[in-house]
């Protein structure tokens, strides 16, 4: 027990200014210095691209982990390439957090958390810029053992998304409902709800 509380201790996620910059040590070693333990082929995503606007400004993904390795306490983060235009926060399906990435307790084949959905809150730091910019990002999964990075697009409208220019990105469907816990449910009278499509789009909704 000693010894695992040890390696908790001294193998953490470092974080600059919300921004993930690796796993790291007290003597200094550079981060991911070791060779990867998981195969990351085996680390894949349900989309690569989003639209957003500043009135659909959610990013909802799944991973699918299928390593017979687990992975303990893995950073997930999505680092953008250019943080100019927008900037972005791990959302928890109540609030967003203030960090591009999250820990979660452990990745583990054939368990309950072998398959995960995830949010991210995009917030538009500028409105000067073209439509469908593109912003190149990474989500990057982490431990003290191994990396996965996997590239994804940001598409940025300057708008509304269901704008006759863009009529068919409104062409949306419903892929799950939660509440404001991130917990699946089925909408009741009086209580608010959140949907979330395909898209990366969500709406927050009350039936009375």
């Amino acid at each position: 027990m000693k010894r695992v509380l040890f390696m908790l201790l001294i193998n953490v996620p470092f974080f600059v200014s919300g921004q993930f910059t690796g796993f790291g040590d007290y003597a200094g070693d550079h981060a991911f210095s070791q060779s990867n333990i998981i195969d990351c082929n085996n680390v894949t995503y349900l989309e690569d691209t989003f639209y957003v606007s500043s009135n659909n400004n959610m990013i909802s993904n799944t991973i699918f982990y299928n390593d017979s390795i687990s992975m303990i306490y893995p950073s997930h983060c999505l680092i953008l390439d250019d943080s100019s235009l927008i900037s972005v926060s791990y959302f928890t399906g109540a609030f967003n957090t203030g960090l591009d990435c999250h820990i979660f307790t452990h990745l583990t084949q054939n368990s309950s958390r072998d398959t995960l959905d995830f949010h991210f809150e995009i917030t538009f730091n500028s409105s000067n810029f073209s439509n469908n910019t593109v912003v190149n990002a990474n989500l990057v999964l982490s431990d003290v053992n191994s990396t996965c990075t996997a590239p994804v697009t940001i598409i940025l409208q300057n708008g509304i998304l269901n704008t006759p220019e863009n009529i068919i990105l409104s062409n949306k469907k419903l892929i799950k409902t939660i509440d404001f816990l991130g917990r699946d449910i089925k909408p009741k009278p009086n209580v608010p709800y959140i949907e979330i499509y395909d898209d990366g789009s969500f709406e927050k909704k009350i039936n009375n």
